[in-house]
């Protein structure tokens, strides 16, 4: 589940990349190279200059003699404007309710069952710590990440991640219904 969660999120930001509004050719003082409103403030220095949100505008250093500091014009330099925002929304409620349902939960279930009663209490305390270490080291790196790889790109390589980590799982744990915790100790001999 969650590796196609975290493909719907890519593919949302990446129709929201691709539907904001269009840079003219003319007078751009950024780079020919960007086409739209997300590739252009996706640079650090430059901010996208319109009449209106959706409207075509230009990919511009911003300076104080520049025409987007007239009645009228004005500056987006970090969110551009999609018919499509709203897919974001959608695709993180989806993910939250699919996540508390399903492996939210089982990474906790799996972790109290497999252990031997002798080591539980100090394999789960290790289980837990590399848990909320790999969500703190998800937290400080994703916004250096999306500026690497885009925000799309990002959600893709977790998914990614989450797949071969599905498929690991899938092939390599035994299934543990109905068997005492005593004996789980002997399914992974």
């Amino acid at each position: 589940k969650q590796w196609y969660q975290r493909r719907v999120r890519g593919a949302a930001y990446y129709s929201i990349s691709q539907t904001t509004a269009p840079v003219s050719s003319l007078n751009n003082t950024c780079s020919n190279d960007i086409s739209n409103c997300d590739q252009c403030v996706s640079v650090d220095s430059c901010s996208f200059c319109a009449p209106t949100k959706e409207a075509e505008g230009r990919c511009i250093t911003p300076t104080a003699d520049d025409n987007c500091t007239t009645p009228g014009f004005y500056y987006v330099s970090d969110v551009c404007y999609s018919p499509y925002s709203f897919t974001i929304i959608v695709a993180m409620v989806f993910y939250i309710a699919m996540f508390a349902t399903g492996i939210g939960t089982l990474a906790w279930t799996i972790n109290s069952e497999i252990y031997p009663m002798w080591v539980r209490g100090y394999a789960l305390s290790l289980s837990t710590l590399t848990n909320w270490s790999f969500n703190l080291l998800i937290a400080f790196t994703f916004l250096d990440l999306t500026k690497a790889i885009t925000k799309y790109g990002a959600f893709w390589l977790y998914a990614g991640v989450t797949g071969i980590g599905w498929l690991l799982f899938y092939l390599r744990l035994p299934e543990t219904r109905g068997v005492p915790l005593e004996r789980v100790e002997q399914l992974f001999l």
